[in-house]
C-alpha cells in the first residue's frame, strides 16, 4: 500500500458528486432577493451584532449605523436571529415575496447568558432552545473570553463538558465521561482527518484562534453524523470557505498573552467581497513555554524520584497556521473551495532528564505535526415540487504526524528515536433538504468517508490500513401542533477496514499483516420538543448509536512512546452500539433562565484499554478489550439577573459511569463539577468572578488513581469599544488566582504534576 488515496468511480465522494450534478442541472433556476433591516436598542443603533439567516445558515455583523443586509436570498420564508453579548437575543420571521423585505430589531440590554445559535445538532440551524438532544454554541466573543490555550479548554466550563490534560496542544473533551472515540471532533461538520484519538499524547491540529464558533451536541448525534459520536460532538467552526458579506472588507483579528505559559497568540481572517465573489485570507500562530505550576517538590509516581519543580517539564507549543478560500454566490445559491495549512511542535510532560537517569529515565518527547486541509463547500437553490435545496460538502486532509521520543545512554547523551504517521482522509456529505410539505420537512442524505493511514519508523504502532464508511440516512420533523415538534432518523452505516503488509517495517507482524473487517449497523433517533408554556420547554430524545472498532483497537501491535506503554489489539473485537436517553427542561422568564438535563447511555460492546499486569521491552502492557457500560447523569445550569446587567450564575454537572459487566466503575470519569459566578455585563464594560469547583473522585475504575476535590477563583474584566463600525473586545483575566495546587481526576499526569498555577490572560479582538 503506497498510502496514495485512489478515486474509483466507485467512490463514496464521487457518487455524491455525480448525484449533485444531476439533481442540480435538473432543477428550475429560482429568482433572489435582498432582506435588509436594522438591529436597535433604545433607540441607538447596535454596531458588531451577529445576524443568522438560519435556513441558509448565513452570518452578517451589523455596520456602523447597525443595517444589515443578506443579498441573493430565493423567495420563501425565512427565520432571522439576533445576538450580541450584553443583550437578549431576538428572533423574527419574514416572508420574501418582493425584491426586499425588511426586519428591525429593538434589543433589550440583559446580562442573561446570549441563546446561542447552533448548526451542527439538526440539518438546518437553529437556537440552541430549539434542539431535540442538548446543545451549546460558543461564540467568537466568548470563546476569546474563556481561559486556556487549546479549544478543549475553552469549552470546559460547560456544563457536561470536561478536559482531559496532557499539557496544552493534547487537551481534549470529554463530554459526559466519554472521550477518545465516543466523541467526534469535527471541523466544519467534515472529519478532521487527524489521529487525536490513538493516544493522550496526540493534539487535535488546529489553533483555537481561527475559530469563530464551538458547537457542542451532549448525547448521541449519529443520525446525521455517523460513527464515534455515540458520547456526543464537538464541531469547531473555523469558515474555511468565505460567505460574500455585505462590507467590501471584513472579519477578525486577535492576539492574545497568558503568562501562565508565556504564551503570545496571533490571528487575522480577512474577507475582501466584490459583488457575488469572496477571497479569504487568514494566518496565524502560537508561542508558548513550559506551563506554570505552583513552586514545589513533585514526585515521579514510578520511581518515587523527587524534582523541584514551578513548571510543568516538555509542555510547550509552537504552532502555525495559514489559509485561503474563495467562494461565488448567486440566484443558485454559493459554490465555494478553501484550504489552510496548520503545523504544531509541542512537547509531551513526563519526567525531565536528570543526573539520576538510571533509577529515574526521563519519558520527555516532542510531536511535530502538519495538517493541509482543501474544503469545499456548496448550497443550491431549486425550485422542485420537492426539493428545496441542495448541500454538498468535502474535505480531504493530508496529515503526518512523528513522534521523538527521548532515550538517555550510559554518557548521558539523548538518542531520539521517530516513528511517523501519514493518513490521508476524503470525506463528504450530500443533504437534500425537503420543501415544507403540509407540517413535514426533513432531510435525506449520503456519506462518505475513505482514509489511508501509513505507519513507519524504529517502533511502529500499528499496520497500515485502508478505512471505508458510506451511509446513507433520512431525517424528518413534524410539526403536530404550534407547541409540539417530533423528530425521526434512521441511518444505515457500512464499515470495512482492510490492513496492507508492509514489507519495509520494523515490525514481522506488519510485514505480512493483510486482513479485512466489515461492520454495519442501522441506526435510529426519536425526538419530541414541547412548549409547555410561554415560558417553559420540554424536549425528550432516544437514539441508537454505532462505532466500529477502529485500526489501532483491532491491529496495534507495538510501543507507544509517548503513554510509556505496549499496545497491543484485540483482531476480535465488534463494534459499540450505545442506547441514549435524554430529557430536558428549559425556562426562560425576564430575569430568569434554566436548564435540567437528566441522561442516560447504555453502551454494549464499549471498547475500552486496561492494563494486563505483564511487560514488553520493560514497559507495561495495555490491550484493547470490551465490556458493557452504563452512563447516567445530570447537568444543569441557572442563571439570575437580581437587577439589570447584573448576572448570578451557576452550573452543575454529574456522571455516573459503570462497567455492567464486572459491576465496578469506569476509569477516569469526572467527579461532580460545578461553577458559581456573578457578573456585571453591560454593553460596553464586563466584570465577572467565577469559582470552578470539583468534588473529590474516589470512585475508582481499573488503573485509576483518587483525586482531591478543588475550589478555585478566577476573575475577569473587559471593555467593548465601537468606532466607525468596527467592534475592539479587550479582555483581562486572572486564572487561579490563589495559585492553588489542584488535579484534574481526567489528567493522564495528574499523580506526577498539578493543573496550571497563577496567570494572567491578556485577548484583543477586533472585528470588522
Amino acid at each position: 500500500m503506497s498510502g496514495r488515496i485512489r478515486f474509483p468511480f466507485s467512490s463514496p465522494g464521487t457518487v455524491a458528486i455525480f448525484v449533485a450534478v444531476v439533481l442540480v442541472l435538473g432543477a428550475k433556476p429560482v429568482s433572489a432577493q435582498v432582506v435588509t433591516g436594522v438591529v436597535r436598542s433604545g433607540g441607538q443603533p447596535v454596531v458588531g451584532a451577529t445576524v443568522h439567516l438560519l435556513e441558509l445558515d448565513r452570518v452578517e455583523l451589523t455596520g456602523a449605523r447597525g443595517r444589515f443586509r443578506f443579498s441573493d436570498v430565493p423567495k420563501g420564508t425565512y427565520r432571522l436571529f439576533v445576538g450580541l453579548m450584553g443583550y437578549t437575543a431576538a428572533t423574527d420571521t419574514v416572508r420574501v415575496v418582493s425584491d426586499t423585505t425588511r426586519a428591525s430589531f429593538n434589543l433589550v440590554v440583559s446580562a442573561i447568558p446570549l441563546e446561542g445559535v447552533v448548526v451542527t445538532g439538526s440539518p438546518t440551524a437553529r437556537p440552541a432552545d430549539e434542539q431535540y438532544t442538548p446543545a451549546e454554541s460558543m461564540t467568537l466573543l466568548s470563546l476569546h473570553d474563556a481561559g486556556g490555550v487549546a479549544f478543549a479548554q475553552k469549552i470546559s466550563n460547560l456544563p457536561g463538558v470536561a478536559v482531559r490534560g496532557n499539557g496544552s496542544a493534547p487537551a481534549r473533551p470529554v463530554v459526559r465521561g466519554l472521550g477518545d472515540n465516543e466523541v467526534l471532533v469535527l471541523e466544519n461538520g467534515l472529519r478532521m482527518g487527524d489521529i487525536a484519538t490513538y493516544d493522550p499524547a496526540h493534539a487535535t491540529p488546529i489553533d483555537a484562534m481561527s475559530i469563530q464558533e464551538i458547537d457542542v451536541v451532549r448525547g448521541p448525534a449519529a443520525v446525521l453524523y455517523g460513527p464515534s459520536t455515540i458520547g456526543g460532538l464537538v464541531n469547531v467552526i473555523t469558515n474555511l470557505v468565505p460567505m460574500a458579506s455585505d462590507h467590501p472588507v471584513s472579519g477578525n483579528a486577535a492576539l492574545e498573552a497568558n503568562s501562565v505559559s508565556n504564551e503570545s497568540s496571533a490571528y487575522a481572517n480577512t474577507i475582501f467581497t466584490t459583488g457575488q465573489s469572496a477571497l479569504r485570507v487568514s494566518a496565524g500562530g502560537v508561542h508558548s513555554d513550559d506551563i506554570g505550576i505552583p513552586q514545589g517538590t513533585y514526585r515521579d509516581p514510578d520511581s518515587g524520584a523527587p524534582f523541584n519543580l514551578n513548571r510543568v517539564p516538555q509542555s510547550w507549543e509552537h504552532a502555525a497556521q495559514g489559509g485561503v478560500g474563495y467562494s461565488y454566490q448567486g440566484d443558485f445559491g454559493m459554490v465555494g473551495l478553501g484550504s489552510n495549512y496548520y503545523r504544531s511542535n509541542y512537547g509531551i510532560p513526563g519526567v525531565p532528564p536528570n543526573p539520576n537517569w538510571m533509577v529515574s529515565p526521563p519519558t520527555t518527547s516532542r510531536i511535530f505535526q502538519t495538517r493541509k486541509t482543501l474544503e469545499f463547500r456548496s448550497l443550491f437553490n431549486t425550485s422542485g415540487s420537492w426539493l428545496e435545496r441542495v448541500k454538498l460538502n468535502a474535505a480531504y486532509n493530508d496529515y503526518n504526524h512523528s513522534e521523538f521520543p527521548t532515550a538517555q545512554d550510559s554518557t548521558g547523551v539523548s538518542d531520539p528515536q521517530a516513528n511517523h504517521f501519514h493518513k490521508q482522509e476524503l470525506n463528504g456529505v450530500l443533504r437534500l433538504q425537503q420543501r415544507h410539505a403540509g407540517h413535514l420537512t426533513g432531510t435525506v442524505g449520503l456519506w462518505g468517508d475513505l482514509q489511508t493511514l501509513d505507519i513507519s519508523g524504529d517502533q511502529p504502532l500499528g499496520p497500515n490500513s485502508t478505512t471505508t464508511d458510506v451511509a446513507a440516512y433520512a431525517y424528518e420533523e413534524f410539526a403536530a401542533t404550534p407547541q409540539t415538534r417530533l423528530q425521526a432518523g434512521l441511518r444505515f452505516d457500512y464499515n470495512w477496514i482492510h490492513t496492507h503488509p508492509a514489507p519495509q517495517s520494523t515490525d514481522p507482524v506488519f510485514r505480512t499483516s493483510d486482513e479485512a473487517r466489515y461492520h454495519h449497523a442501522l441506526t435510529a433517533s426519536l425526538g419530541l420538543n414541547h412548549e409547555l408554556s410561554d415560558h417553559l420547554e420540554g424536549s425528550f430524545s432516544v437514539a441508537r448509536s454505532f462505532r466500529a472498532p477502529t485500526v489501532q483497537e483491532l491491529f496495534a501491535n507495538g510501543l507507544d512512546a509517548p503513554s510509556g506503554t505496549y499496545t497491543i489489539g484485540t483482531s476480535s473485537l465488534g463494534p459499540e452500539t450505545g442506547l441514549g436517553v435524554d430529557a430536558s427542561l428549559k425556562g426562560r422568564y425576564q430575569r430568569l433562565t434554566f436548564e435540567l438535563t437528566p441522561y442516560v447511555n447504555y453502551i454494549n460492546h464499549y471498547i475500552y484499554g486496561f492494563l494486563r499486569g505483564d511487560t514488553i521491552e520493560g514497559f507495561p502492557v495495555r490491550q484493547f478489550g470490551a465490556t458493557s457500560a452504563r452512563l447516567w447523569g445530570y447537568e444543569v445550569s441557572l442563571n439570575y439577573e437580581p437587577v439589570q446587567s447584573v448576572l448570578l450564575r451557576g452550573t452543575s454537572s454529574y456522571v455516573n459511569a459503570e462497567d455492567t459487566q464486572f459491576h465496578e466503575p469506569l476509569p477516569f470519569i469526572p467527579p461532580l463539577r460545578g461553577t458559581l459566578s456573578a457578573t456585571y455585563q453591560g454593553p460596553r464594560y464586563r466584570a465577572t468572578m467565577e469559582w470552578r469547583l470539583a468534588a473529590a473522585q474516589n470512585r475508582l475504575g481499573v488503573g485509576d488513581t483518587p483525586t482531591a476535590g478543588y475550589a478555585v477563583a478566577n476573575l475577569g474584566a473587559g471593555v467593548r469599544l465601537v468606532s466607525h463600525g468596527t467592534v475592539s473586545e479587550i479582555n483581562l483575566r486572572c486564572n487561579n488566582v490563589f495559585n492553588t495546587l489542584y488535579r484534574n481526576a481526567l489528567s493522564v499526569i495528574k499523580d506526577f504534576v498539578p493543573q496550571p498555577g497563577r496567570g494572567l490572560q491578556l485577548d484583543y479582538q477586533l472585528l470588522f
